[in-house]
């Protein structure tokens, strides 16, 4: 018997998460089998060539084999390996944090099924199932986000619902912009058809990724969710959307020729990293500083997009790869540096919390500075790319950008300020008592974040080889 590779990649995640609920005692037995099952598509799908079968005595496994659904094709194509490897090892990275962060979590099982959809939302070829496909996602988001995590109590809601409006507000657009390319496609002397998808192509992705005005959603999901589920949703989930971007790019490549297209992506990208930038600088919490980090970053990327240029989009995927770990980092120290205050993460209440969790204090420090793409890490060779290749043509753009990253490394610098300052009279001066598991996981993602940084060349090659697998740009 023959299996297709599409029904693998949904198949056993799903499968595993309907497991993982007969599980919920053993948390440790949970983030085992979850990360198993997400390193083991991530590595089906990255090493083995979709052109062979896997054989054994009962069951084949053929990866190119499309999976038809009632009509609807489901394929591995050569440019979805790396978004696929990508969603499935971040994922497996996750669920080791959450090990030791969210005991007896909804997360493990929530999170392989959330990974099945989006994997399945990679790899349908219809826009409107694709869409369907992150709605349902972000819907399944909201279960681990309301959950209460040791003794913080119950998480507010309004995180969640944020994030499930926005995600239904874009989507008439997503179905629309479809409708007016099959229209171009029968009137191709009609460009009003082609400019209208164009602008509502932008305004869909725009607020799907959190652009200015609808950024809200970001920083209420960064103050409100668990370490892991934050980083889950604005590393996969939106990582998710943005190769979503890049294959309906793909698919209608005459969007990608318009003249508008590269203004447009610009624009939008300049004034999510200056509003993004602005707000973090000013910013006295700190889970709304990763949400506004977050928001920066997503802009790099529509800039990046907006050169219309194949290192620019090298240069997006590069920045979304460097994300888990930056964030991951900058997450864990918010969330032990949170639990110092009982929940409250406002810059007032965490005064000299330093002194009390240092190991906690510098994750936030060493993953703010690589969000703001400072040096010593991926994020900074990422940003500093993108900074040479827009000063080429606009030396104003370039500087806006790097204004928007400089807003973001004073907010981090003044939030590290407050936590060194000298404790208050009132407070005590025993220090917290750090997971040694947690400990060691900061240690390693502070590693691999400064070997990245300081050797990006094995990321800069594999993105620039998947870059050049889409065709909508020429040069």
């Amino acid at each position: 018997m023959t299996i297709p590779g599409p029904l693998v990649l949904i198949g056993v995640p799903l499968a595993m998460a309907a497991v993982l609920q007969l599980l919920r005692r053993w948390t440790a037995l949970m983030a085992l089998l979850a990360m198993l099952t997400a390193l083991f598509c991530g590595l089906l799908v990255s090493f083995v060539p979709l052109h062979e079968t896997i054989p054994s005595d009962t069951l084949r496994i053929a990866m190119e084999q499309p999976l038809n659904i009632l009509g609807r094709v489901l394929v591995i194509e050569p440019v979805d390996r790396l978004p696929l490897t990508f969603i499935f090892l971040t994922a497996a990275m996750l669920f080791v944090i959450a090990w030791r962060l969210l005991p007896h979590s909804n997360f493990f099982p929530t999170g392989l099924a959330m990974v099945a959809l989006l994997a399945g939302a990679l790899l349908v070829k219809q826009v409107v199932y694709t869409a369907l496909l992150l709605e349902l996602a972000a819907v399944l988001a909201i279960i681990p986000l309301y959950e209460p995590v040791g003794d913080q109590g119950v998480r507010h809601a309004k995180g969640g619902a944020q994030y499930i409006a926005y995600v239904t507000l874009s989507l008439p657009g997503l179905m629309v912009t479809q409708l007016l390319l099959e229209l171009f496609a029968i009137f191709p002397n009609d460009t009003g058809l082609l400019q209208a998808a164009t602008v509502l192509l932008g305004l869909s992705f725009a607020i799907l990724l959190g652009a200015v005005p609808f950024q809200a959603w970001l920083s209420t999901v960064a103050t409100d969710g668990s370490p892991p589920v934050v980083t889950f949703l604005f590393t996969v989930n939106l990582g998710t959307v943005w190769f979503v971007l890049l294959a309906f790019l793909e698919s209608y490549s005459w969007l990608g020729a318009q003249a508008s297209f590269g203004t447009l992506f610009t624009t939008i990208g300049l004034l999510m990293m200056v509003g993004g930038g602005l707000l973090a600088a000013s910013q006295r919490r700190l889970g709304r500083l990763a949400g506004y980090a977050t928001l920066v970053d997503n802009g790099a990327m529509l800039v990046a997009l907006g050169t219309r240029h194949v290192s620019g989009v090298a240069l997006a995927v590069m920045l979304l790869l460097a994300r888990p770990l930056a964030l991951g980092l900058m997450t864990l120290g918010v969330d032990g540096l949170r639990r110092l205050g009982s929940g409250d993460d406002t810059v007032e209440t965490l005064a000299g919390a330093a002194r009390r969790a240092p190991w906690r204090a510098l994750a936030l420090l060493v993953g703010g500075m690589a969000m703001a793409g400072f040096p010593f890490s991926l994020n900074f060779a990422a940003h500093w790319g993108l900074y040479r290749v827009i000063s080429a043509t606009n030396i104003f753009q370039a500087v806006v950008a790097l204004a928007g990253c400089a807003g973001v490394m004073m907010g981090v610098i003044g939030v590290v300020r407050v936590l060194l300052a000298p404790l208050p009279k009132s407070a005590t001066q025993v220090r917290s008592r750090e997971d040694p598991v947690v400990l060691v996981l900061i240690i390693v993602l502070m590693g691999v974040a400064l070997l990245l940084g300081v050797f990006p060349q094995s990321v800069s090659h594999l993105v620039l080889q998947m870059a050049e697998g889409f065709t909508f740009f020429t040069s």
